[in-house]
């Protein structure tokens, strides 16, 4: 095992654990560390190994879903994938890497201040059009939705949201792959990183209640406001 391998599973098993256990964390964590150790790894591997994480919760969460909401996001989430597909594809990849670390840093920016939006139908399709950008084009894209659903009950936001990121990993995946943008390395370096993420979740599932999300989510938005930096200056110099 390579040094670089090393870090990625540390880094998606890392996610995968505080995801498990406060119920965010595995993009903000894994995305700026795999763009700086494996730069073409983000975002196509991000979402795959995400997938089977999103696809779980989905599965558990679905009975307390908003439905229109729902419709909406996924309506407006296939515009937002149009996007996040031709970023990756057009944009040269220093300069995409940069931007991978901006989309990380706006994503810590969405998270500490948490603005107020209203729940309505041009929200929801707006949060699911920004979630497919951020999505595709830098596997990160929950901050949006989270915001539009911060007000709504704890069900309901863990319902509609698993299943959008599901659906949305899926539309993203797909989009990437139509555009020539996934290849059989990233395949085999999601593989490799799958059981990370699993062992990652299983444990922080276990450790949820000895955990205090009250220090616990401050530092991982340090971490990735920190990372997601290095990120952007690696793009601009490297």
């Amino acid at each position: 095992m390579t040094w670089a391998l090393g870090g990625a599973l540390l880094a998606v098993a890392l996610g995968a654990f505080i995801q498990g256990s406060v119920g965010f964390g595995l993009s903000l964590v894994a995305v700026p560390v795999l763009a700086l150790i494996y730069p073409g790894a983000v975002p196509v591997v991000v979402l795959l190994v995400a997938l089977p994480m999103a696809s779980l919760m989905a599965l558990r969460e679905w009975s307390s879903m908003d439905r229109r909401g729902l419709f909406l996001i996924t309506g407006g989430r296939v515009l937002g994938t149009a996007g996040g597909v031709w970023l990756v594809a057009a944009v040269p990849n220093g300069l995409l890497t940069a931007l991978v670390g901006l989309f990380i840093l706006a994503a810590v920016v969405m998270s500490l201040l948490g603005p107020q939006f209203e729940l309505r139908d041009g929200t929801r399709f707006a949060g699911g059009v920004a979630s497919g950008v951020m999505g595709t084009a830098a596997a990160v894209g929950g901050p949006p939705l989270a915001l539009i659903y911060q007000n709504r009950s704890g069900p309901e936001l863990r319902s509609t949201l698993a299943i959008s990121f599901a659906l949305g990993i899926v539309m993203s995946i797909a989009g990437l792959a139509l555009a020539g943008q996934v290849t059989a390395g990233h395949l085999v370096l999601a593989l490799k990183l799958v059981p990370g993420v699993l062992a990652g979740l299983w444990l922080g599932a276990r450790a949820s209640r000895r955990l205090d999300a009250r220090w616990l989510r401050p530092a991982v938005l340090a971490f990735a406001a920190v990372s997601g930096a290095a990120v952007v200056i690696t793009g601009l110099t490297g």
